[in-house]
């Protein structure tokens, strides 16, 4: 017994250590507190009847997840020799610590479309998520077990042979151990698993290496040439005057919150005063901005829908520029996700404008109007313009308004949401989300201005939704399959002047009836080019959320 304290105090006083044994440490570490939402995510998987099953449960998910651990700290570190291995365990420790962190006060799960989210959030949006909690979670879990790893002498193997197997022996016993702790109960853990209850996406930091490698299967399929689309698009038929129509796109607004859908909360008070058609029902495609935007573009449903697929294709976009009209894009939400590359574009994002920017660089929507009025009329033919806001883009939500938006209060005034009530929270967005209102009502009013020159339309639809809290869930990006109603049902609204319904001859009463029919981001590429009638093999008359509507020949095939 002495010989083993003495060793255990050897080991820990920064002596020697053999390679196999700081592997089986460091797995130990963070299968304990960094992984705490994998505990949490089997804690709350369990359906098992008394103590001593529910803590077999807990302790069989614990012991697979040990088992993964070491297995996949082993293989990584083949290629490390000797005390190199400190290194990797050294990031290990640490991108452990701050992964866990996400997963456990946010509920993040970290699979390849939440690494496509974080790898295109620009540098503010990154910072905003920094606060003392998460700095300290990470300095005490993650960076001084990383400098005592550092510290470590590795002992050097006598042979090849002996380096081998010890590491081998130990991943084969954990594994036949936690397999036997699983199958004892696996009709348990085959319905967690099967109804998502537990998932890989929160064992840190093997998720993320998993989405990393997902990740790079994309890209390196993604380096294509685009498969043009609408090559036969023109025109249908001019109007009186040219066409001009603006697309919205949201940004983290979800439906549960929307005034419009009946929310308790007159969230949409400008829009509730105009002519607006609004659709209560609407999924997404997605649950991130890397996965909706794209798609929503794409001309597939979500069911056919992949980046690889869309980054083989051109886009609405493309479609709508070869037919002939105008377009141009404004962004103000960290890029278009490759979908505005081939048009004429503007990033917003970090503009200097004191009337809209703060010193950092943080600007409000109302940015994306400035001078718009002007740009729009330069021109003499059909107009198409989207408008990519950055909505109600958490975890900051109190920066995404003006200062005179705040009507609800008291708000949440940091990123570190789960330190704020739930009212607080709330509050802060649903301010994000009577901004939107006001956008685009601004947006409608401008049109009108515009309607001695154009017949005008508008669409405003969010790329996704927000958890606020609920089950314990906060921001977006979850895997769409086990994503909450919150992340997936979205508000969704059109816009068209008396003037565009009187020229186009269509029916309003039948634009406002069928809007009460389940829509999704599928219904964007084909009623976009309805609205712009444009004639192309691209569009499907069945996904035309209006083309039942038009008076002039209510349901011939026309496009």
């Amino acid at each position: 017994m002495q010989s083993v304290v003495n060793r255990f105090a050897s080991v820990i006083g920064g002596r020697t250590i053999s390679r196999t044994s700081l592997i089986l440490l460091v797995a130990l570490w963070i299968s304990l507190l960094p992984n705490l939402a994998t505990h949490k995510m089997f804690y709350a998987a369990s359906e098992t009847a008394g103590l001593g099953a529910h803590l077999g449960f807990m302790l069989g998910g614990w012991l697979t997840l040990f088992a993964l651990l070491v297995l996949g700290l082993s293989l990584l570190g083949l290629p490390f020799i000797r005390g190199s291995i400190r290194y990797l365990l050294a990031i290990a420790l640490v991108s452990a610590a701050a992964l866990g962190y996400f997963s456990l006060f946010f509920g993040t799960l970290f699979d390849k479309t939440m690494l496509i989210n974080l790898l295109q959030t620009h540098a503010a949006e990154s910072f905003e998520l920094l606060n003392l909690r998460l700095i300290g979670w990470v300095l005490l879990l993650g960076v001084l077990p990383a400098i005592w790893v550092l510290r470590v002498q590795v002992r050097a193997e006598t042979s090849w042979l002996k380096g081998l197997w010890r590491p081998t022996l130990a991943v084969t016993v954990l594994v036949a151990v936690a397999s036997l702790a699983v199958f004892s109960q696996y009709s348990r853990y085959a319905s967690a698993g099967r109804n998502r209850a537990i998932t890989f996406h929160t064992v840190a930091p093997l998720n993320i290496i998993g989405a990393a490698v997902a990740h790079v299967h994309v890209q390196r399929t993604a380096n294509i040439v685009r498969e043009a689309r609408g090559m036969d698009a023109r025109q249908m038929y001019a109007l009186e005057k040219p066409r001009l129509v603006i697309m919205l796109v949201g940004e983290t607004t979800r439906a549960q919150n929307w005034g419009l859908n009946g929310y308790e909360r007159d969230t949409t008070p400008r829009l509730r005063a105009l002519d607006v058609v609004n659709f209560p029902d609407v999924s997404s495609c997605g649950t991130s901005t890397a996965i909706s935007l794209p798609c929503m573009f794409s001309g597939l449903t979500r069911e056919e829908f992949s980046l690889t697929k869309a980054a083989g294709r051109e886009t609405l976009i493309d479609v709508i520029s070869r037919s002939g009209a105008r377009i141009f894009w404004r962004d103000n939400d960290g890029g278009c996700k490759g979908v505005c590359d081939r048009i004429e574009n503007e990033d917003l994002n970090n503009s200097d404008d004191p009337a809209y920017c703060s010193a950092k660089g943080e600007c409000v929507d109302e940015i994306l109007l400035k001078g718009l009025e002007a740009k729009i009329r330069e021109s003499t033919k059909d107009t198409f313009v989207v408008l990519h806001l950055k909505g109600s883009h958490g975890p900051a939500y109190y920066k995404r308004y003006p200062k005179s938006f705040e009507r609800f209060t008291p708000v949440c005034t940091t990123s570190d949401l789960s330190s704020c009530s739930r009212d607080e929270i709330r509050n802060a967005y649903d301010n994000t989300v009577l901004y939107a209102d006001h956008m685009a009502a601004e947006t409608i009013q401008m049109l009108g201005r515009l309607s001695d020159q154009f017949a005008t339309a508008m669409m405003y639809a969010s790329d996704h939704g927000e958890s606020l809290g609920e089950s314990g869930l906060y921001l977006h990006g979850m895997p769409y399959a086990m994503a909450p109603k919150e992340q997936t049902q979205i508000p969704m609204i059109a816009w068209l002047s008396k003037q565009f319904l009187q020229l186009e001859q269509w029916d309003a009463a039948c634009l406002l009836n069928r809007a009460k029919l389940p829509r999704s981001h599928d219904n964007l590429y084909s009623t976009l080019l309805g609205l712009m009638e444009i004639e192309t093999k691209e569009y499907q008359r069945s996904l035309d959320m209006f083309e039942d509507c038009d008076l002039r020949d209510r349901g011939a095939p026309r496009k």
